[in-house]
């Protein structure tokens, strides 16, 4: 592994400073985000459907053409806490180091998957509340030093494919987000008595992971998209893109996606996408109806303006933000176990943008003028059920009765890719 002079000076003076933690388990091994815990605020007031119980919808897939998925998106991060720097108060303050990895696997025309090397990248990330830290009297000589030799977090760089596999960047998690004015916002940094709360500072150097993952992720659908423009792609996790980031991200995969206004980002990104969504932050309206949708049902749809998935582990939020434009969401019942109640095994929530049913704007829509809308969101609907087969062979475990077939195979090849913990935790010790 070649690293830059810099940030090889950098690594050697935090190892100076801290002292070294080889932890048992990755911090996503540790932490599993808890059900339903976002208020359904962000849904908006208005129905766009009415079902035969208001609540629920039966799709019966004989009659209901599908769409065909051509295409399948993940990606996946490790973080381990790699060194611990002692402060003069007795406190001991985590530096995590992750790697974050994010491809996409097609099916040719016979069925058969495989993943080009041009849709497959890859990062590393140190993360460190690090001006928190200097507040606190440890004073970091080289780190100010790098300036723009080195990858930062609030640089727009990190919304475009890597230049070159594990490309290093630099995370300071004093505050939340990654804008680049942050600095100016005191309300929910890490500083002072803060540096103490262990569980605020893992919590938000797992959200900046994800935050990211999230953007390198959209790195290579942007790549896919210059090459598929017109090709349906099933997204694991939401379509994750808030209106902050519009400006930079235009700037970066304009070329890419050839456009030439900030709005037709998303419409070019997202179209033909569906995120799906396994693990429920979004508490719905009425989550008793949702937990007893079964087998060829669906919830209604409603809208969605809010981002609600990407916050940190437990409630340490770091980046959230409102959609640059509207999604559109509904549960279903992917798998359906035998034991009951059902709760959350197999339910799993869609999510697509507007410009995959063509609709420009969203104000004027009510429930009458949705009617011709239903359709696609049933084909869409039916072509997730689809996904189905082949049976995963851990079929016990709860996660595989949300788990479409596909995506389940590209998580192997990318857990396959990213370090392993114990590789991680030892990583630059050589340094």
């Amino acid at each position: 592994m070649l690293l830059d002079e810099k940030l090889n000076d950098l690594l050697q003076e935090l190892k100076k400073l801290s002292v070294p933690t080889h932890t048992v388990s990755s911090e996503e091994e540790q932490s599993l985000p808890p059900p339903f815990v976002e208020s359904a605020f962000s849904l908006g007031e208005r129905v766009l459907e009415i079902g035969d119980d208001i609540e629920i919808v039966r799709v019966e897939p004989q009659a209901t053409d599908a769409i065909d998925f051509d295409a399948f998106l993940d990606g996946v991060q490790r973080t381990v806490m790699w060194r611990r720097i002692p402060l003069r108060d007795g406190g001991a303050v985590p530096v995590h180091i992750a790697h974050i990895c994010a491809g996409i696997i097609l099916r040719d025309k016979r069925g058969v998957l495989h993943l080009p090397k041009n849709f497959i990248a890859s990062r590393l990330l140190l993360l460190a509340p690090f001006r928190g830290i200097e507040e606190a009297g440890i004073n970091f000589e080289t780190l100010r030093g790098l300036g723009e030799r080195i990858l930062w977090d609030t640089s727009e760089y990190t919304f475009a494919f890597p230049k070159e596999p594990d490309e290093w960047v630099i995370c300071d998690t004093t505050f939340p987000g990654t804008d680049t004015n942050r600095a100016e916002f005191s309300e929910n940094c890490i500083t002072g008595e803060r540096l103490l709360d262990e569980g605020l500072v893992r919590g938000r150097a797992q959200g900046r992971v994800a935050t990211l993952r999230q953007r390198l992720e959209m790195a290579v659908l942007a790549k896919f998209r210059k090459e598929f423009s017109e090709k349906w792609i099933l997204v694991d996790g939401p379509l994750f893109f808030i209106d902050k980031w519009r400006k930079r991200a235009f700037k970066i995969l304009k070329d890419e996606l050839d456009i030439e206004q900030e709005g037709d980002l998303e419409d070019k990104l997202l179209k033909f996408a569906v995120g799906i969504i396994k693990s429920h932050r979004l508490k719905p309206k009425n989550p008793q109806a949702i937990l007893k949708i079964a087998h060829g049902e669906r919830s209604t749809v409603r809208l969605l303006s809010q981002e609600v998935d990407v916050k940190g582990r437990g409630s340490h939020w770091d980046e959230s933000g409102g959609y640059a434009s509207m999604h559109f969401t509904w549960y279903t019942r992917f798998r359906q176990p035998f034991q009951q109640p059902l709760g959350f095994a197999g339910l799993i929530r869609l999510d697509i943008h507007k410009s995959t049913l063509d609709i420009v704007r969203t104000d004027s829509l009510d429930v009458n003028s949705f009617r011709e809308y239903i359709p696609m969101i049933n084909k869409i609907t039916v072509g997730v059920w689809k996904e189905r087969s082949p049976h995963l062979p851990w079929g016990s475990d709860l996660r595989s009765f949300a788990e479409p077939y596909p995506i389940y195979q590209l998580e192997e090849i990318l857990n396959a890719t990213v370090y392993p913990r114990r590789f991680l935790s030892y990583l630059l010790e050589t340094f």
